[in-house]
């Protein structure tokens, strides 16, 4: 038996070909019901009896998301969720990973917000520590752990000598 990723019909057109009965009915009624919701959305669109996605589909669905657990985890611990964009320099505290339907996101903690940015591996060794992080078009790129400036170092260095 053939699966999806070797199909080459469109995302949908799978009601067409399922049992009237059972689990193809159940299935059948899932699918109408996901199809109405997308267009009821505005993310979708019928054109010549097929549905067109928009484009943007899965970053509206991925902002929703994050808006949603953003609003759930705010009323948990009281602080205020910071939606931020790509371009944006964020430097926090890394709390703890999430696992979302549009993947996994770091939560990354400030003194009075906090962010859910795209996770990656690197940032598990520093749970619990600043970290800072530039979003760019595709993903985050990570610096971890404080960076203290020349002059702060040496003054340190020049008290414990003496």
């Amino acid at each position: 038996m053939a699966g999806r990723a070797g199909s080459s019909r469109p995302l949908g057109a799978e009601a067409d070909v399922l049992a009237p009965i059972g689990l193809g009915s159940e299935v059948g009624t899932a699918l109408r019901a996901r199809r109405q919701w997308l267009l009821e959305q505005g993310l979708a669109r019928e054109q010549g009896g097929r549905l067109i996605y928009a484009r943007n589909l899965l970053q509206v669905l991925e902002r929703r998301e994050l808006a949603e657990v953003g609003a759930r985890i705010a009323g948990e611990t009281g602080l205020r969720f910071a939606e931020i964009k790509a371009g944006d320099r964020l430097t926090g505290t890394y709390r703890r990973t999430l696992t979302l339907n549009s993947g996994r996101f770091a939560l990354i903690e400030r003194a009075q917000e906090f962010s859910l940015v795209p996770w990656r591996p690197v940032l598990e060794r520093a749970k619990g520590q600043s970290v800072t992080g530039i979003l760019g078009g595709e993903g985050i790129s990570w610096s971890i752990g404080q960076k203290r400036g020349l002059g702060l170092v040496s003054w340190r260095q020049f008290y414990l000598s003496i």
